[in-house]
């Protein structure tokens, strides 16, 4: 299993790195934030700080999920993690099942010390609920990474394209409702690429959900990168299909008790701000920072300083002195 895995991993890698895994334009594109010409602020003066699980971060800024398990995934979640520290910005491990198959994976995810200050997430696939695990073995990842918190994903599309898929996602939902109460820190729900609609979101949030990363179409496809494993073209059939980015921030918004993530085609700090004026809380993004990573740590910190100051000069433009301001502006399909 720990060499199925790995292997699996070196290939996402190679995939995301050199093919095309996103198929359709990012669904920002289709949105301006409204322009004024007299903003009346000091750009200087303009404030992107934010709380997320009671650490202050320097914009709303998650470096998403990206990988665990291969021999080269720990100097990527290295730079990762002292490019987040020194940014002030969270971030999401990859999926962690690898550590609880063969505990000697354990040291790609074992990163906290260069991240010891900001907001750090685990990560586990929700199917893994219908395959043997539980609340033992979720606080188990939590605890091994000192996690703020815990992603777990749901991907169905991605396993039903992926040559060894989980796919038995029956009662997930249920499943979770009665475990949820039992996990030592906060969860979170997360796409991976196909977006998630209003009646799984509120669904989820029915059960206690407060946070949910819509990763939605736009961005890097997951199930893109798993048709480049198959040896038939079956999963490119499906690489358009979900719902786009924007349009789950939109239909997400209407569900009060929830907090939303925006990723899938955040390309830019202007996508950023635009992701709150659509009722984000915070954007995410991983392929733009996975070559920086592999560089260095300063390489992917010039890369997220980047997208900082996108984000003040997006708020600059609109007249936003805060994200409170910038959650007013409007924001108009073009």
């Amino acid at each position: 299993m720990k060499q199925i895995i790995s292997d699996r991993k070196v290939q996402h890698i190679k995939i995301v790195l050199e093919e095309n895994v996103e198929p359709i334009e990012s669904s920002f594109k289709k949105y301006r934030l409204e322009y004024k010409a007299l903003p009346e602020i000091d750009i200087k003066e303009i404030s992107t700080e934010t709380i997320f699980l009671g650490k202050k971060l320097s914009f709303p800024f998650l470096i998403a999920s990206m990988t665990g398990g291969a021999d080269k995934a720990r100097d990527i979640n290295k730079n990762l993690a002292i490019a987040a520290e020194k940014a002030k910005v969270a971030l999401a491990l990859g999926s962690m099942r690898a550590i609880l198959k063969d505990p000697s994976t354990f040291p790609s995810f074992d990163v906290r010390e260069y991240c010891p200050s900001v907001p750090l997430l685990a990560n586990m696939g929700l199917v893994q609920l219908n395959y043997g695990y539980g609340v033992n073995e979720i606080n188990k990842l939590i605890d091994s990474v000192n996690a703020d918190g815990i992603f777990l994903h749901i991907n169905h599309l991605q396993e039903a394209i992926q040559p060894e898929g989980d796919t038995n996602f029956k009662d997930l939902i249920s499943k979770l409702k009665q475990i949820l109460p039992q996990i030592k820190k906060p969860v979170f729900i997360k796409e991976v690429g196909s977006g998630i609609d209003f009646e799984t979101a509120k669904s989820l949030s029915d059960i206690g959900i407060q946070w949910i990363d819509v990763a939605g179409l736009g961005g890097t496809s997951w199930t893109s990168v798993e048709s480049f494993r198959r040896e038939d073209k079956i999963g490119f059939t499906f690489e358009e299909t979900g719902i786009e980015t924007t349009e789950s921030l939109i239909q997400l918004k209407d569900i009060k008790s929830l907090n939303v993530i925006s990723s899938g085609g955040v390309r830019s700090g202007l996508d950023i701000a635009k992701s709150i004026a659509l009722g984000a809380k915070l954007a995410s993004l991983a392929k733009p920072l996975l070559k920086p990573a592999l560089e260095s740590s300063d390489a992917v910190y010039e890369e997220i300083m980047r997208f900082k100051q996108e984000l003040e000069i997006a708020m600059f433009v609109t007249g936003a002195k805060d994200l409170e301001s910038l959650a007013k502006v409007k924001i108009v399909k073009i």
